[in-house]
Protein backbone atom coordinates (compact mmCIF):
# COMPACT_ATOMS: atom_id res chain seq x y z
CA UNK A 1 0.00 0.00 0.00
CA UNK A 2 1.13 3.25 -1.41
CA UNK A 3 1.53 6.19 1.38
CA UNK A 4 1.80 9.32 0.38
CA UNK A 5 2.75 12.35 3.24
CA UNK A 6 1.11 15.69 2.21
CA UNK A 7 3.00 18.08 4.78
CA UNK A 8 5.80 18.70 2.81
CA UNK A 9 3.53 19.01 -0.66
CA UNK A 10 1.07 21.19 0.90
CA UNK A 11 4.08 23.56 2.43
CA UNK A 12 5.37 23.65 -0.61
CA UNK A 13 1.97 24.48 -2.66
CA UNK A 14 1.43 27.30 -0.21
CA UNK A 15 4.92 28.76 -0.83
CA UNK A 16 4.35 28.49 -4.54
CA UNK A 17 0.83 30.26 -4.16
CA UNK A 18 2.59 33.08 -2.43
CA UNK A 19 5.52 33.40 -4.48
CA UNK A 20 3.43 33.36 -7.78
CA UNK A 21 1.06 36.11 -6.46
CA UNK A 22 4.29 38.27 -6.05
CA UNK A 23 5.37 37.68 -9.05
CA UNK A 24 2.45 38.76 -11.21
CA UNK A 25 1.90 41.39 -9.12
CA UNK A 26 5.69 41.99 -10.27
CA UNK A 27 4.26 41.63 -13.93
CA UNK A 28 1.29 43.99 -13.63
CA UNK A 29 4.14 46.61 -12.43
CA UNK A 30 6.53 46.31 -15.07
CA UNK A 31 3.45 46.50 -17.30
CA UNK A 32 2.24 49.65 -15.90
CA UNK A 33 -1.65 47.28 -15.60
CA UNK A 34 -3.57 47.78 -12.08
CA UNK A 35 -5.22 44.65 -10.83
CA UNK A 36 -6.74 44.02 -7.38
CA UNK A 37 -5.06 41.79 -5.21
CA UNK A 38 -7.98 39.47 -4.84
CA UNK A 39 -7.03 38.54 -8.58
CA UNK A 40 -3.60 38.44 -8.28
CA UNK A 41 -4.16 35.96 -5.50
CA UNK A 42 -6.67 33.92 -7.59
CA UNK A 43 -3.27 33.75 -10.53
CA UNK A 44 -1.24 32.55 -8.20
CA UNK A 45 -3.51 29.54 -6.56
CA UNK A 46 -3.53 28.40 -9.76
CA UNK A 47 0.36 28.16 -9.73
CA UNK A 48 0.25 26.72 -6.10
CA UNK A 49 -2.20 24.45 -6.91
CA UNK A 50 0.05 22.41 -9.89
CA UNK A 51 2.81 23.19 -7.67
CA UNK A 52 1.14 21.11 -4.99
CA UNK A 53 0.40 18.13 -7.96
CA UNK A 54 4.00 18.26 -9.01
CA UNK A 55 5.39 17.63 -5.78
CA UNK A 56 2.64 14.85 -4.62
CA UNK A 57 3.13 12.55 -8.26
CA UNK A 58 7.26 13.10 -7.63
CA UNK A 59 6.41 12.08 -3.62
CA UNK A 60 4.61 9.12 -4.78
CA UNK A 61 6.30 8.29 -7.90
CA UNK A 62 3.71 8.92 -10.09
CA UNK A 63 0.21 8.95 -8.66
CA UNK A 64 -0.84 11.82 -10.49
CA UNK A 65 -0.98 11.30 -14.36
CA UNK A 66 1.88 12.30 -15.84
CA UNK A 67 0.79 14.92 -18.40
CA UNK A 68 1.01 17.15 -15.44
CA UNK A 69 4.95 17.43 -15.61
CA UNK A 70 4.65 17.80 -19.37
CA UNK A 71 6.20 20.89 -21.05
CA UNK A 72 3.02 21.83 -22.54
CA UNK A 73 1.08 22.48 -19.20
CA UNK A 74 4.46 23.90 -17.57
CA UNK A 75 5.02 26.58 -20.33
CA UNK A 76 1.64 26.95 -21.57
CA UNK A 77 -1.17 26.37 -19.77
CA UNK A 78 -0.21 27.03 -16.61
CA UNK A 79 1.49 30.55 -17.25
CA UNK A 80 -1.61 31.97 -19.44
CA UNK A 81 -4.01 30.47 -16.80
CA UNK A 82 -2.05 32.61 -14.56
CA UNK A 83 -2.17 35.93 -16.03
CA UNK A 84 -5.46 35.53 -17.23
CA UNK A 85 -7.24 34.65 -13.76
CA UNK A 86 -5.15 37.88 -12.74
CA UNK A 87 -5.49 40.53 -15.19
CA UNK A 88 -8.37 39.49 -17.49
CA UNK A 89 -9.96 41.33 -19.55
CA UNK A 90 -6.69 42.50 -21.09
CA UNK A 91 -5.74 43.48 -25.19
CA UNK A 92 -4.00 40.77 -26.94
CA UNK A 93 -0.89 42.72 -27.76
CA UNK A 94 -0.83 43.53 -23.67
CA UNK A 95 -1.68 40.18 -23.27
CA UNK A 96 1.41 38.52 -24.81
CA UNK A 97 3.47 41.00 -23.69
CA UNK A 98 3.05 40.26 -19.92
CA UNK A 99 3.15 36.54 -21.10
CA UNK A 100 6.74 38.04 -22.05
CA UNK A 101 7.61 39.26 -18.64
CA UNK A 102 6.18 36.31 -16.70
CA UNK A 103 8.51 33.90 -18.63
CA UNK A 104 11.00 35.90 -18.27
CA UNK A 105 11.16 36.71 -14.57
CA UNK A 106 10.56 33.04 -13.91
CA UNK A 107 13.55 31.68 -15.95
CA UNK A 108 15.22 34.39 -14.65
CA UNK A 109 14.39 32.87 -11.02
CA UNK A 110 14.91 29.67 -11.76
CA UNK A 111 18.06 30.84 -13.18
CA UNK A 112 19.43 32.14 -10.20
CA UNK A 113 18.30 29.25 -7.88
CA UNK A 114 19.53 26.14 -9.79
CA UNK A 115 23.25 28.74 -9.43
CA UNK A 116 22.72 29.61 -6.15
CA UNK A 117 21.95 26.06 -5.20
CA UNK A 118 25.47 24.52 -7.46
CA UNK A 119 27.28 27.08 -5.56
CA UNK A 120 25.87 26.10 -1.81
CA UNK A 121 26.60 21.96 -3.01
CA UNK A 122 29.80 23.22 -4.22
CA UNK A 123 31.32 24.97 -1.68
CA UNK A 124 29.19 25.38 1.33
CA UNK A 125 26.95 22.66 2.01
CA UNK A 126 24.56 24.57 4.03
CA UNK A 127 20.81 23.08 4.59
CA UNK A 128 18.32 25.69 3.48
CA UNK A 129 14.84 24.78 4.02
CA UNK A 130 11.74 25.40 2.38
CA UNK A 131 11.09 28.51 4.31
CA UNK A 132 14.70 30.57 3.51
CA UNK A 133 13.79 29.25 -0.02
CA UNK A 134 10.41 31.25 0.22
CA UNK A 135 12.23 34.02 1.79
CA UNK A 136 14.81 34.01 -1.38
CA UNK A 137 12.46 33.74 -3.67
CA UNK A 138 10.56 36.71 -2.68
CA UNK A 139 13.56 38.71 -2.14
CA UNK A 140 14.92 37.92 -6.01
CA UNK A 141 11.81 39.00 -6.75
CA UNK A 142 12.18 42.59 -5.83
CA UNK A 143 15.72 43.05 -7.21
CA UNK A 144 15.04 41.53 -9.94
CA UNK A 145 12.21 44.17 -10.49
CA UNK A 146 14.17 46.68 -9.31
CA UNK A 147 17.19 45.96 -11.16
CA UNK A 148 15.25 45.54 -14.67
CA UNK A 149 12.58 48.34 -14.12
CA UNK A 150 12.67 50.58 -10.96
CA UNK A 151 10.01 49.06 -9.50
CA UNK A 152 10.60 49.14 -5.97
CA UNK A 153 12.31 52.13 -5.66
CA UNK A 154 9.31 53.82 -7.86
CA UNK A 155 6.28 52.20 -5.25
CA UNK A 156 8.22 53.54 -2.40
CA UNK A 157 8.72 57.14 -4.18
CA UNK A 158 5.06 57.01 -5.54
CA UNK A 159 3.63 56.50 -1.47
CA UNK A 160 6.00 59.28 -0.37
CA UNK A 161 5.65 61.96 -2.83
CA UNK A 162 1.81 61.14 -4.13
CA UNK A 163 -0.75 62.81 -2.71
CA UNK A 164 -4.76 62.38 -3.44
CA UNK A 165 -5.78 66.21 -4.44
CA UNK A 166 -9.17 67.78 -4.57
CA UNK A 167 -10.02 70.95 -6.69
CA UNK A 168 -12.91 72.99 -6.29
CA UNK A 169 -14.83 75.87 -8.04
CA UNK A 170 -18.29 77.17 -8.83
CA UNK A 171 -19.92 74.02 -7.17
CA UNK A 172 -17.76 71.73 -9.58
CA UNK A 173 -15.07 69.18 -7.77
CA UNK A 174 -12.12 67.05 -9.57
CA UNK A 175 -10.38 64.76 -7.62
CA UNK A 176 -6.61 64.29 -8.75
CA UNK A 177 -3.01 62.32 -7.95
CA UNK A 178 -0.80 64.97 -7.35
CA UNK A 179 3.04 64.36 -7.26
CA UNK A 180 4.82 66.78 -5.08
CA UNK A 181 7.56 68.89 -6.97
CA UNK A 182 10.12 70.12 -5.19
CA UNK A 183 11.85 71.98 -7.58
CA UNK A 184 8.39 74.13 -8.49
CA UNK A 185 8.53 77.92 -7.11
CA UNK A 186 5.98 78.90 -9.59
CA UNK A 187 3.92 81.78 -8.05
CA UNK A 188 1.18 84.15 -9.51
CA UNK A 189 2.76 87.50 -10.16
CA UNK A 190 -0.43 88.86 -9.45
CA UNK A 191 -1.32 87.64 -6.00
CA UNK A 192 2.22 85.73 -5.09
CA UNK A 193 0.61 82.23 -4.12
CA UNK A 194 1.80 79.22 -4.87
CA UNK A 195 0.80 77.29 -8.74
CA UNK A 196 -0.77 74.32 -8.74
CA UNK A 197 -0.27 72.35 -12.13
CA UNK A 198 -2.89 69.93 -13.98
CA UNK A 199 -3.56 67.91 -16.79
CA UNK A 200 -5.99 69.88 -19.71
CA UNK A 201 -7.36 66.93 -20.27
CA UNK A 202 -8.16 66.19 -16.95
CA UNK A 203 -10.41 68.85 -16.45
CA UNK A 204 -11.43 70.40 -19.89
CA UNK A 205 -14.83 69.16 -19.41
CA UNK A 206 -15.32 70.58 -16.58
CA UNK A 207 -14.47 74.59 -17.81
CA UNK A 208 -16.98 77.18 -19.45
CA UNK A 209 -16.07 76.84 -23.14
CA UNK A 210 -14.61 80.44 -23.33
CA UNK A 211 -11.76 79.12 -21.38
CA UNK A 212 -11.28 76.11 -23.57
CA UNK A 213 -10.71 78.24 -26.26
CA UNK A 214 -8.37 80.47 -24.38
CA UNK A 215 -6.35 77.92 -23.25
CA UNK A 216 -6.10 75.94 -26.73
CA UNK A 217 -5.06 78.78 -28.48
CA UNK A 218 -2.63 80.05 -26.13
CA UNK A 219 -1.43 77.03 -26.44
CA UNK A 220 -1.11 76.92 -30.04
CA UNK A 221 0.76 80.36 -29.96
CA UNK A 222 -2.37 82.43 -30.37
CA UNK A 223 -1.66 85.43 -27.74
CA UNK A 224 -3.81 88.03 -29.50
CA UNK A 225 -7.64 88.32 -29.79
CA UNK A 226 -10.43 89.44 -27.73
CA UNK A 227 -10.75 87.20 -24.56
CA UNK A 228 -14.47 86.81 -24.34
CA UNK A 229 -14.50 85.18 -20.72
CA UNK A 230 -18.07 84.64 -18.59
CA UNK A 231 -18.47 87.07 -15.70
CA UNK A 232 -18.02 85.06 -13.10
CA UNK A 233 -13.92 84.05 -14.70
CA UNK A 234 -13.33 87.55 -15.67
CA UNK A 235 -11.59 87.57 -12.04
CA UNK A 236 -10.71 84.06 -12.02
CA UNK A 237 -8.44 83.30 -14.96
CA UNK A 238 -4.93 84.09 -14.54
CA UNK A 239 -1.87 84.54 -17.01
CA UNK A 240 1.52 82.69 -15.83
CA UNK A 241 4.73 82.99 -17.23
CA UNK A 242 7.25 80.37 -16.13
CA UNK A 243 10.91 79.03 -17.76
CA UNK A 244 11.77 75.55 -18.02
CA UNK A 245 14.50 73.61 -19.23
CA UNK A 246 14.28 74.05 -23.28
CA UNK A 247 12.28 76.75 -23.06
CA UNK A 248 12.90 80.56 -21.80
CA UNK A 249 9.71 82.07 -21.65
CA UNK A 250 6.26 80.08 -21.48
CA UNK A 251 2.79 81.29 -20.44
CA UNK A 252 0.17 78.87 -18.70
CA UNK A 253 -3.56 79.80 -18.07
CA UNK A 254 -4.40 79.56 -15.01
CA UNK A 255 -7.49 80.21 -12.42
CA UNK A 256 -8.21 80.81 -9.00
CA UNK A 257 -10.13 78.12 -7.39
CA UNK A 258 -12.14 78.30 -4.53
CA UNK A 259 -10.42 75.67 -2.53
CA UNK A 260 -7.47 73.03 -2.76
CA UNK A 261 -7.48 70.01 -0.53
CA UNK A 262 -4.80 67.50 0.09
CA UNK A 263 -4.84 64.37 1.62
CA UNK A 264 -1.76 63.65 3.63
CA UNK A 265 -1.41 60.60 6.36
CA UNK A 266 -5.58 60.27 6.61
CA UNK A 267 -5.72 63.69 7.07
CA UNK A 268 -6.92 66.80 5.23
CA UNK A 269 -5.19 70.02 4.88
CA UNK A 270 -7.22 73.10 2.94
CA UNK A 271 -5.62 75.42 1.04
CA UNK A 272 -7.91 78.33 0.02
CA UNK A 273 -4.64 80.63 -1.67
CA UNK A 274 -3.56 78.53 -4.77
CA UNK A 275 -3.62 79.27 -8.50
CA UNK A 276 -3.97 76.14 -10.96
CA UNK A 277 -2.37 76.65 -13.73
CA UNK A 278 -3.32 74.31 -16.99
CA UNK A 279 -0.30 72.53 -18.80
CA UNK A 280 -1.84 71.33 -22.22
CA UNK A 281 0.26 67.72 -21.94
CA UNK A 282 0.74 64.91 -20.31
CA UNK A 283 2.45 64.81 -17.26
CA UNK A 284 3.30 61.06 -16.33
CA UNK A 285 3.47 58.76 -19.07
CA UNK A 286 2.24 55.57 -16.71
CA UNK A 287 -0.65 57.87 -15.52
CA UNK A 288 0.71 57.46 -12.13
CA UNK A 289 -0.33 61.60 -11.45
CA UNK A 290 -2.02 63.95 -13.05
CA UNK A 291 -1.32 67.23 -11.28
CA UNK A 292 1.89 69.01 -9.70
CA UNK A 293 1.92 70.77 -6.19
CA UNK A 294 4.57 72.69 -4.73
CA UNK A 295 5.56 71.67 -0.89
CA UNK A 296 4.46 75.20 -0.54
CA UNK A 297 0.27 73.80 -0.64
CA UNK A 298 1.66 71.54 2.42
CA UNK A 299 1.05 74.62 4.65
CA UNK A 300 -1.90 75.06 7.02
CA UNK A 301 -4.26 78.07 5.39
Amino acid sequence: MLKVYLDLPLLGGLFAWMEDTVLLWMVGQISNVKAKWGRLVLGGAAGGLFQLLIMINQASGGIVNPWIGSPLVFLCLVPVLMVSLAFFPIRPLRAVKMLGYFYLLSFLLSGIHWGLDTLNRRYFQLEINFWWRFWGHLTLILILGELGWGVVHRRLWDRICLYPIQICWDGKAINLNALLDTGNRLHDPLTKVPVVIIEFNRIKQLLPAEVVQLIEKMSSGELGGDWKLPNAWKERVRILPFKSIGRENGILIGFRPDSLKIWQKERAITNNHVVVGIYNRQLSPEGAFQALIPPAVLQHD
